[in-house]
């Protein structure tokens, strides 16, 4: 089924554009190809395009092959030139070389290669120059060489020479073959026999380099330097009257082809020529308005009635086929477009170089037409053309202008001038839009004359329209807009009022107004809106905003006179095309092309009439043709094709599949079963590489893909032409891919099919070995568990043996435990008991204390009392009391008391002490025994009667008597000494 379709396509594929037609105005895109591009010689002079779309060229290091993204390079065996190329109805590829020729095949990894027809030549015709021509019959395939021709036919190759043994050329046309004999004339080939026509002797002086298809069954026969002659398939041969008649013998003819609407000529020093059937010229493309060089050595038509040019020096892709045609620098418009006006036959375009102009004819003679003229004084920004009441007016950065017999005069001496605004209100008077305000100017005698300078209004005026009330909206690229009411005199804005955000606009940016169907629509950031009288405020225009996304900019409309409305609404360009019933049809994608291109914010869309719409560009302008042609595009189907497909998991990428295989001995793109490779594991990675053969903004072009199988849909659109997989598993695969031209026409897809293997530990004998593997290894863990419980029984009995001493070494073991519990309990209590008695020798010492402050205080008082008392009786008694309060007083008895069970505690604490440091002193003794106990420095001061600061020097006097180091604290010194 794909293979009956892809023949299909093969058909549709190459229908020429009938219908194609050619616009002479302006020039064609053209795409120029460089010796940079192909990376070969520059010199170029043949080319076909096969079946796929692909297209080939003859060069002088082989053939080129081009697929819209990458060139490639093939030489020939013998490394010679390759002087012609050629299609046969099947869609096989010839190549004709130097003592040499064959044909395209793909090889094993689906690459085109030559393969050579010179083996199956007889060994005596072994031997020839240059293969110039070839020629694809119903009656084999004819090889023209200067001495003769070749025929493949059937497999075999048979040699036609040229009639009295001279050099020839031999041509195909109308089904017929002639041979030109210098010298003596032409000659038809019929029945293998020669012919010689009658009355064909003058051509035999010329060189005839080629033979084109003419009305009536007729024949064109075109000659290097002495024009075009006309063959009445009899006897009679006479000169083609043609306007290019000069042209012809003037520049060297090198090549010509047949187009549906005419003729292209290809020469050697003029460049290409077209006309139409009846011979008039319709386009000359040189070095001035487009091409690489004047030198053409051969043209071709492509699929999309295109035409590709063979160059001296390059390669050129020339867009004949196109509703688009440009007016730049490259035909004498220089700078950037802005401004268009079509009036009384002449054309002015507008840049912000200057004003240009010339003769505009509908069909003008592209050899004898006039050229455009800088309009002397307009040099500079352009800004505006409009036609008021049949006068021309120019609005420039330099100020006002009115074009009169292709001059501009100045109105009034004013500078910055952004556009003229007829008044409807006021019949006879213009507004003028400055950037600082506006200006009035009244029509006298055929003329525009400055009155004044409106006063009341100093803001840039460059969008301006009038409402059906008189009111003028003036729109802000950056504050909003306004309505101005100007007073009856039209000397001051009477009435001043400002919108923006806050009157139903999405922001104060980019507002601007239009009449559209003599109403004022208006549009802002995004969104398009009309304005509302009572509520004065900006509502979403219902009628337009459901032609555009609510989200656009919309920075353009204009309305032709059929009512159609021509927009540029964010990156796109379209016109709605207006229906009987009111509604309109949005038509965008015939205008893609022009994507980018147009000058943002000062965008010039001028419509004049059903064939002519001028568009300014970033370089200048475009013009578009409705009508091209007859109001319908051509629609060429275009394949994507798989390119390459490589693994890149190895060392080093290796090609797998070029995409092209050979069926049945004819070349196709779609896969044969047998040609699904089968990868090894270590090969999973692949990285495809794809092309689209619509060669127009080639670079635009967008693809598509999923690889089935492991992608779960389609991956977005991408200008990526290639696309990498890594690490895939084991399995089955197609890779889909599809391509869209910039018109978001989809190409059918083109699909690869390959099979990753699993690693070698997941393949069936793998899998196999596994099983084997496993039952023996069940054989010998049986066998292994088998001696394991003869030594598991051996080991149990050594572990009771083991158990029971085990069990004997615990039992001691908890026994030893326990006494060591025993001990640390008693420990403990020994511990608990000796802090509790330093808890009472502490508290004893404290009560102690205390109690010898108490009676120091009771002796105080008994001696004052004393001193009071006169009664000698009484002063004996009190004497006697004050001694027994000195007798309690006397401490030393106490503290005795208080060594002898503090010694008894602390393991004779005080008495080691004493034998150690022998120099210390009794409060020395006293204050290390009160660190033994913890006490803190304050109970130890109020213990020895002592401050703070002189329990800290006691202290350190105590170090220094013990030698103790600086680091040693000394209460934990005294805890464990």
């Amino acid at each position: 089924m794909l293979r009956i379709l892809f023949l299909i396509f093969q058909v549709l594929l190459f229908i020429t554009p009938a219908f194609a037609q050619l616009t002479n105005e302006g020039n064609p895109f053209i795409n120029n190809y460089t010796q940079k591009n192909f990376k070969a010689s520059p010199l170029n002079g043949a080319i076909v395009q096969d079946n796929r779309g692909v297209l080939f060229f003859g060069n002088t290091y082989g053939f080129l092959e081009f697929d819209g993204n990458n060139w490639r390079l093939v030489e020939l065996p013998n490394k010679t030139i390759v002087r012609s190329l050629a299609k046969d109805n099947k869609g096989q590829i010839y190549v004709g070389g130097q003592n040499d020729f064959g044909y395209l095949q793909p090889d094993a990894q689906g690459q085109m290669q030559y393969v050579s027809l010179k083996p199956l030549i007889p060994a005596k015709f072994k031997e020839f120059e240059d293969v110039w021509k070839i020629y694809p019959t119903n009656e084999g395939v004819y090889f023209s060489t200067s001495s003769g021709f070749y025929v493949f036919r059937n497999g075999k190759i048979y040699l036609f020479p040229i009639p009295g043994g001279l050099s020839g050329s031999l041509f195909y046309v109308q089904e017929q073959l002639f041979i030109q004999v210098p010298g003596r004339g032409i000659y038809e080939i019929k029945n293998k026999q020669a012919t010689f026509i009658p009355h064909s002797e003058p051509l035999g002086n010329y060189t005839v380099v080629e033979m084109l298809p003419f009305t009536n069954n007729r024949i064109l026969m075109v000659t290097q330097e002495n024009g075009v002659f006309v063959y009445d398939n009899y006897s009679d041969f006479k000169s083609w009257p043609t306007p290019a008649a000069d042209f012809f013998k003037l520049n060297r003819i090198n090549c010509a082809i047949a187009l549906p609407i005419g003729y292209a000529f290809g020469s050697t020093l003029g460049g290409l020529l077209i006309l139409d059937q009846n011979g008039n010229p319709q386009k000359l493309l040189n070095r001035e308005n487009g091409l690489q060089n004047n030198h053409i050595q051969q043209i071709c038509q492509d699929n999309a009635g295109n035409l590709w040019l063979g160059l001296n020096n390059g390669i050129d892709y020339v867009e004949i086929n196109s509703p688009f045609t440009q007016f730049n620098a490259k035909n004498g418009v220089p700078g950037t477009g802005y401004a268009s006006l079509l009036h009384a036959g002449k054309l002015f375009l507008g840049t912000n170089d200057g004003l240009y102009y010339k003769n505009w004819a509908a069909n003008e003679n592209p050899l004898a037409s006039s050229s455009f003229q800088l309009m002397a004084g307009t040099q500079g920004q352009v800004n505006n053309l409009q036609l008021i009441n049949g006068q021309i007016l120019l609005a420039h950065h330099n100020g006002p202008f009115a074009i009169m017999n292709n001059k501009a005069v100045r109105i009034s001496d004013h500078t910055g001038l952004w556009l003229f605004l007829e008044l409807k209100s006021k019949p006879g008077y213009v507004l003028g839009g400055t950037y600082t305000g506006i200006l009035l100017y009244k029509k006298e005698a055929g003329k525009l004359v400055f009155v004044r300078k409106i006063s009341g209004f100093q803001e840039s005026s460059r969008v301006m329209e009038e409402d059906e009330f008189g009111n003028i909206w003036v729109g802000h690229v950056y504050k909003g807009i306004y309505k101005l009411k100007l007073s009856e005199s039209l000397d001051k804005v009477q009435n001043l009022k400002f919108y923006n955000n806050r009157h139903g606009f999405p922001s104060n940016l980019f507002i601007n107004v239009f009449k559209i169907n003599n109403q004022l629509v208006f549009t802002g950031e995004s969104g398009i809106y009309q304005y509302n009288k009572q509520k004065d405020r900006f509502e979403e225009n219902e009628e337009f905003s459901k032609y555009f996304d609510k989200n656009t900019h919309i920075r353009k409309l204009i309305q032709d006179r059929e009512g159609n409305i021509w927009f540029s609404a964010g990156d796109e360009m379209g016109v709605l095309q207006k229906r009987g019933d009111g509604t309109y049809t949005i038509e965008i994608k015939t205008f893609n092309k022009l994507a980018g291109r147009l000058v943002s914010r000062f965008e010039l869309i001028a419509h004049y009439n059903d064939s002519t719409v001028f568009i300014g560009t970033n370089e200048g302008f475009v013009l578009y043709n409705p009508a091209f042609p007859e109001g319908k595009l051509p629609d060429p189907s275009f394949l994507t094709l798989i390119r390459k497909v490589e693994t890149t998991a190895g060392s080093r990428d290796s090609l797998l599949s070029g995409g092209t295989y050979l069926a049945k001995g004819v070349s196709t793109v779609v896969q044969p079963p047998n040609k699904t490779p089968q990868l090894p594991y270590r090969l999973n990675s692949l990285r495809f590489t794809f092309s689209a053969t619509s060669y127009e903004e080639a670079n635009k072009m967008q693809y598509q893909y999923f690889l089935e199988g492991y992608d779960p849909n389609w991956s977005l659109w991408t200008p990526a032409s290639q696309k990498e997989y890594t690490n895939l598993m084991e399995g089955t695969y197609v890779f889909h891919v599809r391509g869209q031209d910039i018109y978001h026409k989809t190409s059918s897809e083109a699909t690869y099919t390959f099979t990753v293997a699993p690693p070698w530990y997941r393949t069936i004998w793998a899998y196999i070995f596994y099983v084997i593997f496993a039952f023996l290894l069940i054989l010998l863990l049986r066998k292994f568990i088998k001696q394991q419980e003869i030594i598991e029984r051996e080991r149990l009995r050594q572990e009771q043996d083991k158990a029971l001493k085990l069990q004997e070494a615990q039992h001691a073991e908890q026994v030893l435990k326990a006494e060591k519990e025993i001990i640390k309990l008693n420990n403990e209590k020994l511990e608990n008991e000796l802090l509790h008695k330093n808890k009472e020798l502490a508290s004893s010492a404290m009560h102690v204390t205390q109690s010898l402050d108490s009676i120091h205080r009771l002796k105080d008082q008994l001696q004052d009392t004393m001193i009071r008392i006169n009664d000698g009786e009484a002063l004996h008694h009190m004497r006697k009391l004050l001694r027994s309060v000195e007798e309690e007083i006397n401490f030393e008895n106490n503290w005795e008391q208080f060594e002898v069970h503090f010694n008894q505690i602390h393991q004779d604490f005080i008495k080691r002490l004493r034998n150690d440091y022998p120099q210390l002193t009794h409060r020395d003794i006293k204050l290390c025994t009160y660190l033994r106990l913890n006490l803190s420095s304050k109970e130890i001061a109020s213990l020895l009667n002592l401050s703070l600061r002189g329990v800290e020097t006691s202290r350190y006097r105590i170090r220094k008597k013990m030698n103790l180091e600086q680091e040693v604290n000394l209460t934990e010194f005294i805890l464990k000494y």
